[in-house]
């Protein structure tokens, strides 16, 4: 009862930090366009999406690009929903983000080790804190943190069949999601060789074992189905990467994106440019994620390493949204600071107090939020 408790009292706690913010940063602010006034940037895409489906081709609008970039699964939860329901969208993608937020809490439970104070950070953190907008409005990062948290908690348990089916939901929830199948092939090959299996053996040794190698070929569903539906709608199953062009993310040197972005320095003042803040966000995940390394957590290690380094491919747009939607990289760093109770107690804080700042650069168009 405790660890459902800790997590809805701070859904309660946020709530009121991002309406205190809203109140104090939106003119004509009022309770009934709460949930509307914080659905900014994609959010808008993502309510079109769900109430009016898929663009065809050509887009009527004639906008720069289409809504194929954006994955299925989330959107058509919040339609469901909307239609049992009868609310608003942004009311029941409101209730259900928050909904899911605190399932994603209580699920990674066993991923900090059972740690308290790392569990009070972890929840004050997805519910109240800095960024807490990505997990409590309309985007698909809620969706996809509580899958994540769910497959790791099931191969933690070696439960194979829950994390396939679970990693069919997430690969059609963003394109990333997919290769959290690699990270079920690795937890089986680190199995094997605990049981002491040879390399040869691995492959003989999945076959021999249905409920692995189902979990394995139903991993990749959501993305095979989504791309058969655009194959129908529009005639090209890879509308969702194509389209990256037209959303100007042009395919480059990783390298070069993450130098450019580290040395693009402020011409005054001291306040790092947005390129360098997306950059160190994306240093702060790398380090997270070789600490996991270091831990022997080497299935998250390896989704967070191919997390952070497929979207660099395309630039830093977005990359503190990626980072921070990383559900291990959070949950590493929150368990480094629940390490002593004077870091504890003041990283309590900086969450909460960053909960309203974080709320109100948001509103107030903050490019490194987006």
């Amino acid at each position: 009862m405790a660890l459902l408790l800790i997590p809805l009292a701070f859904a309660a706690i946020g709530l009121l930090i991002r309406y205190l913010a809203y109140s104090q940063t939106v003119g004509g602010a009022s309770l009934a366009g709460f949930a509307d006034g914080l659905c900014r940037w994609d959010c808008g895409w993502y309510v079109r999406l769900s109430e009016d489906g898929y663009d065809p081709f050509p887009v009527p609008s004639m906008i720069n690009a289409g809504n194929w970039a954006f994955f299925p699964l989330y959107p058509m939860l919040i339609a469901a929903l909307r239609t049992v329901s009868g609310l608003p969208t942004m009311v029941v993608a409101t209730i259900t983000s928050i909904g899911l937020s605190v399932l994603a809490a209580r699920l990674s439970w066993p991923l900090l080790g059972r740690n308290l104070r790392s569990y009070i950070l972890f929840s004050a953190f997805l519910l109240a804190g800095p960024f807490a907008v990505y997990f409590t409005t309309f985007y698909t990062e809620v969706l996809f943190l509580t899958l994540t948290i769910g497959i790791l908690a099931a191969l933690q348990r070696r439960r194979y069949l829950a994390a396939g089916a679970l990693a069919a939901l997430m690969s059609g929830t963003r394109i990333v999601g997919v290769f959290i199948v690699l990270a079920i092939v690795l937890e089986a090959w680190l199995e094997h060789r605990e049981r002491g299996g040879s390399v040869m053996g691995f492959v003989p040794a999945v076959l021999g074992r249905p409920e692995l190698l189902l979990a394995i070929f139903i991993a990749p569903l959501g993305l095979f189905a989504y791309m058969a539906f655009l194959h129908w709608h529009i005639g090209d199953a890879l509308a969702f990467q194509h389209v990256q062009r037209a959303w100007g993310r042009a395919t480059g040197n990783p390298l070069v994106y993450l130098w450019s972005a580290l040395t693009n320095f402020p011409r005054e003042g001291w306040v790092p440019t947005v390129s360098q803040q997306l950059g160190f966000a994306w240093l702060v995940g790398l380090a997270m994620t070789i600490i996991m390394a270091m831990r022997r957590q080497y299935a998250a290690a390896l989704f967070c390493l191919i997390c952070l380094t497929l979207p660099l491919f395309a630039g830093m747009a977005s990359m503190l949204r990626f980072v921070v939607g990383l559900a291990p990289v959070t949950i590493t760093a929150m368990s480094l600071l629940s390490g002593r109770p004077a870091l504890y107690y003041g990283t309590l804080g900086v969450i909460l107090v960053g909960g309203y700042f974080g709320t109100v650069g948001w509103l107030t168009g903050v490019l490194t939020l987006v």
